[in-house]
């Protein structure tokens, strides 16, 4: 199991994808996005985000 799992908010996601931090929120409330809820916060796995992407048109 690997230890060293980076997650991404939605500063990182809106760097990311080159857009508004609105936006970024909207995308990551997507259902086919990879989205983990810690509290109030809305976090993805670095991983998991670049899957995503890979697979999707944004």
């Amino acid at each position: 199991m690997d230890s060293n799992i980076t997650f991404l908010g939605t500063k990182e996601v809106a760097k990311a994808l080159g857009c508004s931090l609105p936006t970024a929120r909207q995308i990551m409330l997507r259902y086919d996005f990879p989205l983990v809820r810690v509290g109030r916060a809305m976090k993805v796995e670095e991983t998991a985000f670049k899957e995503w992407a890979g697979k999707r048109r944004v």
